[in-house]
């Protein structure tokens, strides 16, 4: 079934993930204001979301993140899925997950243990009849994976990063692939506007769709 196990892929392909442009801080935006600013906020997080965003695009047309897509796991596999926090795109495809019948779970790689979901995270899941009330981070050294876990990432950076931070050598997908409109890179939204969060988590939740069938 698995083709493919993290490597040294990740960002080593252009250095996207180090890629920087400078900020605009969205407080600066007037609230009617639909600049090109307020729309690469809007629909990509940030300055530096977009160049990621376009440049990771560019890479999966040519096919490099191809055998990061793996064909729908058994239903006996557990679906673990991974970002940054643990408090925004995670906890909610675990939820989401959950809801379709599967057995998931989630972590982090720059948590600390304990802590709630996003507050944003929290409305957005209640607002899908979801809840993440009960939620707690816990980061990846800390998790207990299993032979069969299936894992999921958000960022081409987070596969090596997998490997780095839990020394296991589990194959890994991109959760972006498995969206209706595929791009490997799913934003943090964790700075970012309330409609870029939005926008972010309804993606989230179209890759568990892709995922579970």
């Amino acid at each position: 079934m698995f083709a493919a196990t993290p490597g040294e892929l990740g960002d080593s392909v252009l250095n996207i993930g180090q890629m920087r442009v400078p900020a605009v801080r969205m407080s600066c935006l007037p609230k009617g204001d639909l600049t090109l600013n307020r729309l690469v906020y809007e629909r990509f997080g940030s300055r530096n979301g977009f160049v990621r965003y376009l440049g990771y695009w560019l890479l999966a047309r040519i096919g490099i993140y191809r055998r990061f897509t793996l064909e729908r796991p058994e239903r006996q596999r557990r679906l673990v899925f991974i970002c940054n926090g643990n408090i925004c795109r995670s906890p909610l495809a675990e939820v989401y997950g959950r809801s379709l019948g599967w057995e998931t779970a989630s972590c982090g790689f720059g948590c600390g243990d304990g802590f709630p979901a996003d507050p944003r995270a929290m409305d957005f899941a209640r607002s899908q009849g979801l809840s993440l009330a009960k939620h707690q981070t816990i980061n990846i050294r800390d998790f207990q994976f299993r032979d069969s876990d299936f894992i999921v990432v958000m960022e081409p950076s987070h596969l090596a990063l997998f490997r780095e931070k839990s020394g296991a050598r589990f194959p890994v997908v991109l959760a972006g692939n498995y969206c209706p409109n595929p791009n490997p890179y799913i934003h943090d939204p964790y700075n970012c506007c309330d409609e870029f969060f939005e926008r972010c988590e309804q993606r989230v939740m179209e890759a568990v769709r892709g995922i579970c069938g």
